[in-house]
């Protein structure tokens, strides 16, 4: 009979043992290398949505702010048209004047008469192309303010998702943003902090946005008017006027001089234009006149003024229906601390090898849009302390410390 070595009985089941215990722990390291590569994945997708939420609302933000400052310029060049119009029309009255009282004079005559017909069309052709040139304004500023309802649209909260999605998905498609799983898997009471921000989400951006008419939002868009003609030396001598309808006061435009010859005659020019607070942001009116005084010996002290020349012209009449800007988007309540909107992103997915789908790994970041004024801006751009506002493109995208302590 062949005998049994003891030895090689006692060998074996520790063989098997540690075989066991080698196939374990390789499991456990494959598993747990697995949940880190899966939570560092999770907290880049949660990373990479939450700033591309931002992002995506800065942008639009962006885009409302150059839309709003098209909508100023544009309806600002309507103004300058008007007034160059009133311009010209009062030139070409006081070139007709010069030519009637210049007929008899040799050479002089008939060259102030050839000039005056000259000045006369131009001053007929350029009425009409006026009137071309604002309709096709006014259907460009409606252009304007549809673009600012597509912006506007846009960051509703459920498009904001779906674009925060879309990122998610390029991570892990088997990933989950926002949903009601991931949120029901945080422990009190911070679940009911993550509803919350993810419901005041929902109405953040969209909500503090709001669409006004001018004339009937306290005077804001006329005001912003006034604040950007002042800026500007040239726009202020040719647009500087009241907002007051009616007839135009002369006495507050910025075509103004005053030239006396030998202190017995003197000249007078003014022009003004007015920018009556209309609700759909139009109403142009221009005048411009010419006078003369001659001094009054007796009296020792001028006479009255006299018109010789004049011109007038308004944006209704030159276009039949100028309407103007007939709203605008703005800020409800611009916010003190220049971070208007958080876009929260709740990334989940579940752990590798767990039964329960309610075992999920979560992570929670949140983006943030701030108005910043660049640090190389310029002279001409606003001071940093003064509040944000839709009319300035310095939107821009961060990720935001997460506020919710205890989450990962």
């Amino acid at each position: 009979m062949r005998r049994t070595d003891p030895q090689r009985g006692q060998i074996l089941p520790v063989v098997l043992a540690t075989l066991a215990l080698a196939a374990a722990a390789i499991a456990i390291s494959h598993r747990v290398s697995r949940g880190v590569a899966q939570e560092s994945a999770v907290v880049n997708a949660a990373d990479a949505a939450a700033y591309s939420g931002a992002a995506w609302t800065a942008r639009r933000l962006n885009l409302i702010a150059y839309t709003n400052r098209a909508l100023v310029a544009n309806h600002i060049a309507v103004g300058h048209v008007v007034a160059y119009i009133s311009w010209l029309r009062y030139t070409d009255q006081a070139v007709e004047q010069i030519a009637r009282y210049a007929q008899f004079l040799p050479y002089v005559g008939p060259a102030v008469r050839k000039a005056e017909k000259v000045l006369s069309t131009v001053t007929k052709v350029s009425a009409r192309t006026s009137g071309v040139y604002i309709r096709g304004t006014d259907c460009y500023l409606d252009v304007l303010t549809g673009t600012q309802y597509d912006a506007r649209n846009r960051l509703r909260s459920g498009r904001v998702d779906e674009a925060m999605r879309r990122v998610v998905n390029g991570h892990d498609e088997s990933f989950r943003l926002n949903e009601a799983p991931a949120i029901d898997s945080i422990p009190e009471p911070y679940k009911t902090a993550m509803s919350a921000r993810l419901y005041a989400q929902r109405l953040s951006s969209y909500r503090k946005l709001e669409a006004v008419r001018p004339g009937r939002d306290n005077g804001y868009f006329q005001r912003l008017l006034s604040a950007t003609i002042r800026h500007d030396g040239g726009l202020n001598r040719w647009l500087r006027g009241t907002d007051n309808p009616g007839r135009p006061r002369y006495g507050r435009g910025g075509r103004i001089w005053d030239q006396s010859v030998f202190k017995v005659v003197r000249f007078r020019k003014q022009g003004v234009t007015q920018k009556p607070p209309l609700p759909d942001a139009g109403g142009w009116r221009s005048a411009d006149r010419l006078q003369v005084g001659f001094f009054n010996p007796e009296k020792l002290s001028w006479g009255a003024w006299s018109t010789l020349a004049s011109g007038r012209a308004s944006a209704e009449r030159l276009s039949g229906n100028y309407r103007g800007v007939q709203r605008y988007a703005r800020l409800r309540n611009p916010p003190a601390d220049d971070q208007l909107i958080r876009v929260p992103a709740l990334v989940a997915a579940p752990l590798p090898g767990a039964d329960d789908s309610n075992v999920i790994n979560a992570h929670l970041s949140i983006g943030e849009v701030r108005y910043r004024v660049p640090d190389d801006c310029g002279r001409h751009c606003p001071a940093r302390e003064r509040p944000a506002t839709l009319f300035n493109p310095y939107w821009e995208a961060a990720l935001s410390p997460t506020q919710l302590p205890g989450l990962p």
